[in-house]
């Protein structure tokens, strides 16, 4: 199985199980994505990310420079509340 057809899966399991007020912000939120075109302001592979600072988990101040002055930067994300 491809990973759309996990995603799709998945999708569909969710959807039997989630409340109906999950499922319409999801949806709006796609729908929003989609209107925005999100897809293409994306950075595509090969186009450098722009630079950056964030704080790190313990409130610090991190500088993407700084990072990538000491060699390759990997970036991870993850979405959600803490």
């Amino acid at each position: 199985m491809n990973l759309s057809e996990q995603l799709k899966k998945i999708h569909e399991e969710f959807s039997k199980s989630a409340p109906q007020e999950v499922l319409d912000t999801f949806e709006r939120a796609s729908q929003q994505l989609a209107e925005e075109k999100i897809e293409e302001k994306a950075l595509k592979v090969g186009d450098k990310m722009p630079s950056f600072e964030l704080k790190n988990a313990l409130g610090k101040v991190i500088k993407s420079s700084e990072l990538l002055a000491k060699g390759p930067l990997v970036m991870n994300f993850y979405r959600g509340a803490w």
